[in-house]
């Protein structure tokens, strides 16, 4: 079963724009073309119950953000 990533907000508008703050690895599951992306509505917790979710339903997830919140809070897997 593929991962589905969770796209925090500012890795997709960096993504779009070109921004180098963009971390590396978000890059390559953003510029992956079979890469499943979920774009929750902005908020921080949001998007980490969106990954909760998904998990909960047996998917395998990841969130990709530099959020520190989101990152201290261990709640899911983060790539940047």
């Amino acid at each position: 079963m593929a991962t589905k990533n969770i796209v925090d907000t500012h890795a997709l508008i960096w993504y779009l724009e070109g921004n180098p703050r963009l971390g590396a690895n978000a890059k390559t599951v953003l510029d992956e073309p079979t890469s499943e992306l979920v774009i929750p509505l902005m908020h921080d917790r949001q998007i980490v119950a969106t990954a909760l979710c998904l998990a909960d339903q047996g998917e395998t997830v990841a969130v990709l953000s530099k959020d520190r919140n989101i990152q201290a809070s261990g709640l899911a897997p983060i790539i940047w």
